[in-house]
């Protein structure tokens, strides 16, 4: 490694039997370009300011990014208490909320973005694409002021570039606005950003090189899948940069019911699964719904512990409570944890579905 250059972890190439459909043609002219207008880069300031936690100065009522801000960490641990406090009482689950922070020191998460598709919010505060980044951001300021040390979070697939070359120039560009904030507070706040996936020629290699990098040492790790094949990992570069992930325990998508084309092997063999019903932009999300995001995916994970490919049974007592409630009773219960929710959240469990509104 040259002196001086951030390393990106080791590198995957394409496997030669992935279908040629899906493999980026490296031979085409133009590069997403990340491009930011004055107002883009007044609202970045903002959004990056705002996670230094200081006194800043408020910002006028006429102030078009006074909306554009990351919640200082107290607030989103208090946020997280109380959803959590909420969820104790009605699942009767016996752990305060300080064990539930306790226990976030520990959690991974690993969160798939809907790709912009399914929202139709284009909010005036700023361009759409720069908003989906921005979303990702928040969720990993969320779980670093949470406790926690590690997340996965994805990109982009190869498998995207099937829909052609206007949706591989759309969510290339979604990436590429998103560098330097995640960047910049990646800088002020020593979270250690490695890339995984992406071969050689990646349109955006050159700008994801020049600003991210490992740290040793830092208090929080996040690991993006970036033109991602599960096919990948079969190489030898691939298992190699497989080992360096963390192993996963929840696994998030939003606005869809599988895991196909993001499914990481060895990495998930024990994770549970949260469907989230909200698309991801960061203006679709406050503060205390990233924080009921985090506050559910540790649910999700202790409702499944020790259930996949771990299964044991108490006794035959246990056995037949679950199947009544599950097989029987056909159990689902519904969580309202606000009189007027805006995310809903659909977690399974060893007697049925929980479905957790906020």
């Amino acid at each position: 490694m040259e002196e001086g250059r951030p390393s990106l972890g080791p590198k995957i190439r394409i496997v030669p039997d992935l279908p040629a459909e899906i493999v980026p043609d490296l031979s085409l002219p133009g590069r997403a370009v990340n491009e930011l207008t004055p107002l883009d880069e007044e609202l970045l300031n903002a959004l990056i300011e705002s996670a230094d936690y200081g006194g800043k100065p408020r910002r006028s009522p006429e102030d078009p990014a006074r909306g554009l801000a990351l919640a200082p960490p107290e607030e989103i641990v208090d946020a997280f208490r109380s959803v959590w406090d909420a969820l104790d009482s009605e699942l009767g689950l016996g752990v305060p909320a300080e064990d539930a922070l306790e226990e976030v020191r520990d959690l991974v998460v690993y969160d798939i973005p809907d790709g912009t598709r399914s929202t139709l919010t284009v909010p005036p505060m700023m361009d759409v694409d720069l908003d989906a980044g921005m979303y990702c951001l928040a969720l990993i300021h969320t779980l670093k002021s949470l406790g926690a040390r590690d997340a996965v979070l994805m990109t982009h697939t190869v498998y995207n570039r099937a829909r052609g070359p206007d949706d591989t120039d759309r969510f290339l560009k979604v990436v590429a606005r998103a560098v330097e904030p995640v960047a910049q507070y990646a800088r002020r706040h020593r979270v250690s950003v490695r890339l995984v996936g992406h071969g050689p020629g990646y349109e955006l290699e050159a700008a994801l090189r020049a600003k991210f990098a490992e740290v040793e040492g830092a208090p929080f790790r996040t690991h993006f899948l970036v033109d991602y094949a599960e096919e990948m990992f079969l190489t030898p570069e691939g298992r190699e940069a497989l080992e360096a992930l963390p192993i996963i325990d929840v696994c998030v998508r939003h606005t869809k019911l599988q895991v196909s084309g993001g499914w990481i092997p060895t990495r998930m063999l024990q994770s549970s699964y949260v469907y989230c019903q909200n698309g991801t932009l960061f203006s679709n999300w406050e503060p205390e719904e990233y924080a009921a995001l985090a506050a559910v995916a540790l649910l999700s994970k202790k409702l499944m512990s020790g259930e996949v490919l771990s299964k044991s049974y108490l006794d035959i007592d246990d056995v037949k409570r679950r199947y009544q409630l599950r097989e029987l009773n056909l159990f689902q219960k519904t969580v309202r944890l606000r009189p007027d929710p805006r995310k809903l959240f659909v977690v399974g469990s060893p007697i049925g579905l929980y479905q957790v509104y906020y």
